[in-house]
């Protein structure tokens, strides 16, 4: 379910051109992201925002590609991991929370990482910080090359996948009572054992982060596995 605004904003009191710049413009479309999808996006809507004309807005950014990469540039360098303590796999596993929160507290983060094309030098520019912490944790607690890099990616895939999720997944009370409503309306004839674990499942929607954390778990929980079964083969 996607996020709509209650109301529509009272127009803003126009301002001076020579106030604005291309940081205001970036936030203003910030704003914007947070409240609904990047195709609603648009320059007029923008200058609305900011509460000065069309035009001026082009004077910073030529198109809204353009605009929406220097979003994705903010973003993308938004995010920082946390110093933590403790073994490797809860380093590793702090590390992606840490990101899966960062990714759900602000839904413009998602909207411009999932929606903007790439360009090139992204790779660079993608939490990479977090990538160095999490490549050099696996390697040190013994996996191979290739399965480091494998479980890295398993993690990112696991992690931007639940944060996507969350975000078009609508207020978790009543996507709980569906799910819910949805199983209690099963045979339990033909479908004895989801019907037996109806409760349960519909648990599973109350509380995005509580979930994320088990499945967080179950992957570190493999890689502590082959990470063993690595050291005991050399």
């Amino acid at each position: 379910m996607k996020h709509q605004p209650d109301a529509r904003p009272a127009a803003r009191a126009r301002v001076a051109r020579n106030t604005v710049s291309e940081d205001l413009v970036v936030d203003a479309a910030l704003r914007l992201l947070d409240a609904q999808d990047f195709e609603q996006i648009s320059m007029r809507a923008l200058a609305a925002e900011l509460g000065v004309g069309t035009m001026t807005v082009y004077t910073y950014f030529r198109s809204k590609d353009e605009l929406l990469q220097a979003v994705r540039n903010r973003v993308l360098g938004g995010f920082h991991p946390p110093t933590a303590t403790g073994e490797w796999y809860e380093r590793v596993a702090a590390c992606c929370l840490s990101l899966y929160e960062w990714l759900i507290e602000r839904p413009a983060v998602l909207r411009v990482l999932f929606a903007c094309p790439p360009t090139e030098g992204d790779f660079a520019a993608t939490a990479t910080t977090a990538l160095e912490l999490i490549l050099f944790e696996l390697r040190r607690a013994g996996l191979d090359r290739l399965d480091s890099a494998r479980g890295y990616a398993t993690l990112l895939q696991y992690t931007f996948g639940a944060a996507l999720r969350q975000l078009y997944a609508g207020d978790a009370t009543e996507k709980a009572g569906h799910v819910r409503a949805r199983l209690d309306a099963l045979s339990p004839e033909l479908h004895p054992t989801i019907v037996d674990l109806a409760s349960e499942l519909a648990r599973t929607h109350e509380n995005s982060t509580e979930q994320y954390v088990f499945g967080l778990d179950l992957i570190v929980t493999g890689l502590r596995v082959k990470a063993g079964a690595s050291r005991e083969n050399e």
